[in-house]
């Protein structure tokens, strides 16, 4: 709803008018100084005159705000009636109009948006009152037509720019429910209590001078006491371009602290003028996950205005022909399992881009990995130890393990990235830490789904040791950032006569270089091993990718398979790798001083890190 002349060259609701409106709103005024006039020649005594009614084109035309003090919501009822005051004169030579445009703007032609709620603490500003201030937004909903300063009502001198005031600015007090005052121009209460409402004595908020001061906007010359048509208020920036949303003011009422919903009425006053073509900019960006990459057909959107977007195959999306001034821009249409991160505010420029990125947290598609372990081959080790890691093809997972028990016949591992994009639901599957003399070949799998399992099996080929002693570096499963790595000696697999004669061979000292890649890892320490009988190791990992390593027995050496020790190492960030340790030894003997070096069989361990 707007009143303006006949003459502009847009398809909207207009109201033609001219000064007629003018003494319209005068009649109010002369209508309150007869009844003046009136009473005075009674002699009961002073008996004041009632408000006067307000002129109901402004009424009509104003916007409802309701505010409860209780949620801190304010809501926003647009005008959308149509007001005509009448007909206007019209010029002797020509059709046009006689004097100003009048126009007074409403829900088809703008939105109005409120935020920023805020109250003061009692008697902060006002003696006994609460402050209740917040901001107001205005949206230009109009295509090639922007809003500039009104010619009515005229702005104070030295100003410009839209228009707004608080039309309703009368107290109205109620004991509760909802009531509104005079003939539908005062400010309403909605009060549990008694209490009352007025705009604040600085409207606009921020102290500064001119705006938020009382104007006169229609008869009289100034706003002497009791003065009915003095109203505060506040400019907007103009022009306001099609489709722009124009920065915040705030507005502020006082009120009592009984009072928890009021209501007022506000006025915004603009001409329209031609302005071609709405400016607009683009908005584009990428929706994308740390769990699963980039997210596609997801549907973003800019308001105001409702401009749209969907993602393509690599998360990008891009929004073009948005109006400009500021949106706030939103994900929807998300994968099963993501959140959705919020808004995000941006402004659109004229013939610009405005980048707008997205990070979903998404929880990561799983399904299990699970199989039999069948073993070949005269030798029947326990597979104690034994590591299984299932490793998603996928871009962006990471690799999932179970360590075996002893007498393990089957393994099952859950949590198996499913992953997004090429190579999602496909993997590999390889065994690790086999115990000496076995080997299997790795095993592969393709189409796991969320929630779902598929087998792989594997067929381990155990065979009978060669005749040495077994050495045999162990890594444990990575957990709370940590690794372990467990070195065993056993003497029992090789009689040598040359050693402890016919009696079975024993160690009683082990000394050696333990080499480890120092990427990945960091060393943290080695301690000795409950039940062994090697209980005196001293380890030196002063130097990055090596331990030097010395444990020996107190007594008679040891005939059965001993842990010589337990190393601890911090498990660094970086690439996926595998590390395979590098033993030296330097000194192995039996209690009886034998060099036990060159009958001993190394077996390395080979740890995968993800």
């Amino acid at each position: 709803m707007q009143l303006t002349r006949s003459t502009r060259p847009v398809g909207l609701r207009r109201l033609a008018a001219r000064r007629l409106a003018v003494r319209s709103l005068a009649a109010t005024v002369v209508f309150s100084l007869a009844a003046c006039s009136q009473l005075g020649d009674k002699t009961a005594g002073p008996i004041l005159p009632p408000n006067p009614p307000e002129n109901p084109m402004l009424s009509r035309a104003a916007f409802v705000f309701r505010v409860n003090t209780s949620t801190h919501e304010v809501n926003i009822t647009a005008p959308d009636v149509t007001v005509n005051p009448g007909a206007a004169p019209v010029s002797a030579v020509s059709a046009d109009l006689i004097g100003p445009d009048f126009s007074l703007v409403a829900g088809d032609v703008i939105t109005l948006t409120a935020s920023n709620y805020s109250a003061s603490a009692v008697g902060q500003f006002t003696p006994n009152k609460i402050r209740v201030t917040f901001d107001i937004n205005i949206t230009n909903k109009l295509s090639s037509v922007s809003l500039i300063t009104p010619t009515f009502p005229a702005p104070p001198p030295g100003t410009s720019g839209i228009l707004m005031f608080p039309f309703a600015t009368y107290v109205s007090v109620t004991s509760g429910g909802v009531s509104v005052g005079g003939n539908g121009d005062s400010v309403i209460v909605d009060l549990p209590n008694q209490g009352q409402v007025a705009t604040s004595t600085d409207w606009n908020g921020d102290g500064s001078p001119g705006s938020g001061a009382p104007y006169n906007f229609f008869n009289d010359a100034a706003c002497p006491v009791g003065s009915n048509d003095c109203y505060r208020y506040e400019t907007y920036a103009a022009p306001l371009l099609p489709g722009a949303t124009s920065a915040a003011r705030s507005v502020g009422f006082d009120i009592d602290p009984t009072v928890s919903r009021f209501s007022a009425k506000i006025v915004i006053a603009a001409d329209l003028q031609n302005s071609g073509a709405a400016p607009t900019g683009t908005i584009a960006g990428s929706v994308s996950s740390p769990q699963r990459g980039a997210l596609s057909g997801v549907l973003v959107t800019a308001n105001t205005g409702g401009f749209t977007g969907t993602t393509n195959g690599t998360g990008a999306y891009s929004i073009a022909n948005v109006t400009t001034g500021p949106k706030t821009v939103t994900v929807s249409n998300l994968p099963a399992g993501c959140s959705d991160p919020g808004p995000q505010s941006t402004t659109v420029s004229s013939g610009a881009t405005s980048t707008v990125n997205f990070s979903v947290t998404c929880t990561v598609p799983a399904g299990t990995v699970s199989g039999s372990l069948t073993r070949t081959g005269p030798a029947s080790p326990s597979l104690a130890g034994t590591i299984v890691t299932a490793t998603p093809a996928a871009a962006g997972t990471s690799p999932a393990a179970t360590t075996l028990a002893a007498g393990a016949a089957n393994y099952s591992i859950s949590g198996v990235a499913i992953g997004s994009g090429a190579g999602a639901g496909n993997g590999s599957v390889a065994l690790s830490n086999l115990p000496g003399g076995c080997s299997s070949a790795p095993g592969s799998y393709t189409g796991l789904t969320l929630g779902g399992t598929v087998t792989v099996n594997f067929t381990i080929d155990c065979q009978n040791p060669p005749a040495f002693y077994q050495y045999q570096a162990q890594w444990g499963a990575i957990s709370g950032g940590q690794v372990t790595l467990t070195l065993r000696y056993d003497p029992s697999t090789l009689n040598d006569p040359a050693v402890n004669g016919a009696a079975a061979d024993d160690i009683n000292a082990f000394q050696a270089d333990i080499g480890y890649s120092p990427t990945r890892l960091q060393f943290v320490s080695c301690a000795n091993v409950a039940g062994s009988t090697f209980q005196n190791i001293n380890a030196n990992g002063a130097t990055a990718g090596t331990i030097t390593l010395l444990n020996f027995m107190n007594g008679a050496g040891a005939t059965t398979q001993q842990a010589l020790g337990v190393c601890t190492f911090n498990v660094l960030a970086g690439a996926a790798t595998s590390v395979t340790t590098a033993t030296t030894f330097t000194a192995v003997s039996s209690f009886s001083g034998a060099n036990l070096i060159p009958n001993t069989q190394k077996n390395e361990g080979t740890l995968s890190i993800p």
